[in-house]
C-alpha cells in the first residue's frame, strides 16, 4: 500500500519542483543587434560594432585621409591613425565589489594620478555591472556608489530562502533585495546622465543567455538614450541578469530569453576593440585578490552547493582574466590593472549554520577603505598585463597542485 501511495504522491512532487517561467521584460534595443553578434557570440572579447567614440573617430580620421599621407614613388597612401580611448573593466567578484567602489572614490580625488575626466567604453559583469554605472555618470555619482557597496549586508542584497521555499524554485536565494537596492540608486536623472552620452561613449554589460549558452552584451547607452518609456526598468533588468549567479539567484527573463551571471562565461571582457582602429588604455579592476579562502561548509545540500560554485567560479575567473589580459597583450593595449590585497572576512560574517555571509558590512567596509587607499596613493601601484597573469596564474597553479 505504502508502494502505490509514493507512486501517486511523486508525481504531484516532481509538478511542484516545476517552476513556472518568470514575467517577459521586452527591452529589445537593449541588447546588440543579431547581426552585430553574428559570428562572434564564441569569441566574447571581439563583439559587436565599435563604440560611438570610435566610429566618430574614424570618420574624421577618413575625412582627413588626405593630411596623413606618406610619400611613395607613384601615389601617396593614406595612413592610419590609432584613435587613443579610456576603458574602465569591472570583473565580477561579489562582494569583492566594494573594493573597486572604494578605488574609484579615492581616485578621484588622487592630484597625482588623476582619474581621466570619462571614460569611452565602460564595461562589467556580475558585480562590475552594478558599478559600471555610476563609474560611466562620473565622479559626481562616487557618493551613490560609496552607498551601494560601503558596509553593504546581506539584507540589502538577497533574502535566504528557507527548505519549504525552495519547492518548485530555481534558486537558493530570492534577489527582492538587490532589486529594491537597484531601484533606490539607479533612477531618471542617472539614466539622462548616461543617455547624455550615448552618442560618444558606451556602457555595456555582459550576461550569459540561458537558452543558448551564448555569452551577450546588453547596450545600456542605447538602452537609456530609447524612447522605450520603461528603459531605466530595462536598464534594471539587465543589471539583474549580469548578476543572477546561478543557483543562487533565478535567472531574468528578457525578450523571451532566459539570463544569468555573466561570469558564467566571463568574468570581465572587453568590447568591440579589436575591429577599431583605437589604441585604448585598459583599466581593468580584478574584483578578487590572488588568493582563495579556506572555508569549513556547511554539510548539507546549499553548503556543500555553494562551495562547489565558489571554486569552480574562482578558476572560471582566473582563466577569463588570463584569456582577456593576454589579448589585449597581442593587440599591444596598454593595461594598468588593480586587485584587492588579500584579506578575508572575520568571524562576525558567520551565520548560525557555520557558512560565511555572501555579504557581509564589516567585511565590505574593509574592502571599500583599502580600495580607498589603493586609489588614493601616490602615485597608484598599477599593475601591468605581465603582473597581472604572473598573480593570476601563481593561484590558479597552486590550487591544482595542493599548496
Amino acid at each position: 500500500m505504502f508502494r502505490y501511495l509514493v507512486l501517486l504522491i511523486l508525481p504531484i512532487l516532481l509538478g511542484a519542483c516545476a517552476s513556472p517561467l518568470p514575467p517577459d521584460n521586452v527591452c529589445m534595443e537593449m541588447r546588440l543587434g543579431d547581426s552585430a553578434l553574428a559570428g562572434t557570440q564564441r569569441a566574447p572579447l571581439t563583439i559587436s560594432r565599435p563604440p560611438p567614440v570610435v566610429e566618430m573617430m574614424s570618420s574624421t580620421v577618413n575625412s582627413m585621409a588626405g593630411v596623413f599621407t606618406r610619400r611613395a614613388t607613384d601615389e601617396a597612401r593614406p595612413r592610419t591613425v590609432a584613435a587613443p580611448i579610456n576603458v574602465a573593466v569591472f570583473s565580477s567578484g561579489g562582494q569583492w565589489g566594494a573594493f573597486s567602489a572604494g578605488f574609484m572614490n579615492g581616485w578621484s580625488g588622487n592630484p597625482v594620478s588623476q582619474r581621466p575626466e570619462a571614460f569611452d567604453v565602460v564595461t562589467g559583469v556580475s558585480t562590475g555591472a552594478l558599478i559600471a554605472p555610476f563609474v560611466f555618470a562620473g565622479p559626481e555619482y562616487d557618493d551613490e556608489l560609496a552607498q551601494v557597496y560601503y558596509g553593504v549586508s546581506e539584507e540589502r542584497i538577497l533574502r535566504r530562502r528557507n527548505t519549504v521555499e525552495l519547492v518548485g524554485r530555481t534558486s537558493l536565494w530570492d534577489p527582492s533585495p538587490l532589486g529594491r537596492t537597484i531601484d533606490g540608486h539607479l533612477d531618471g536623472p542617472l539614466t539622462d546622465s548616461i543617455a547624455a552620452a550615448s552618442e560618444r561613449r558606451s556602457l555595456l554589460v555582459g550576461a550569459v543567455n540561458l537558452n543558448s549558452g551564448f555569452f551577450e552584451v546588453f547596450d545600456l547607452t542605447s538602452m537609456a538614450s530609447s524612447a522605450n518609456p520603461q528603459r531605466t526598468g530595462c536598464m534594471r533588468e539587465a543589471l539583474l541578469a549580469s548578476s543572477a549567479i546561478p543557483v543562487a539567484f533565478p535567472p531574468r527573463r528578457i525578450d523571451d530569453s532566459l539570463y544569468i551571471d555573466g561570469a558564467t562565461r566571463q568574468g570581465l571582457f572587453l568590447q568591440g576593440l579589436a575591429e577599431a582602429n583605437v589604441q585604448p588604455t585598459l583599466y581593468i579592476f580584478l574584483n578578487t585578490t590572488e588568493g582563495f579562502p579556506f572555508e569549513e561548509p556547511e554539510h548539507s545540500l546549499p553548503g556543500v552547493v555553494s562551495r562547489a560554485s565558489a571554486i569552480a567560479n574562482d578558476e572560471l575567473f582566473r582563466s577569463s582574466a588570463i584569456e582577456t589580459l593576454l589579448f589585449a597583450q597581442e593587440q599591444g593595449w596598454t593595461v594598468r590593472g588593480v586587485l584587492a590585497p588579500e584579506v578575508w572576512p572575520g568571524p562576525d560574517c558567520d551565520l548560525q549554520n557555520g557558512q560565511k555571509a555572501a555579504f557581509c558590512a564589516s567585511f565590505t567596509r574593509q574592502l571599500y577603505q583599502a580600495g580607498l587607499a589603493a586609489g588614493s596613493a601616490q602615485p597608484i601601484n598599477w599593475l601591468g598585463a605581465d603582473e597581472l597573469i604572473s598573480t593570476l596564474r601563481r593561484q590558479s597553479t597552486a590550487m591544482m597542485q595542493g599548496g
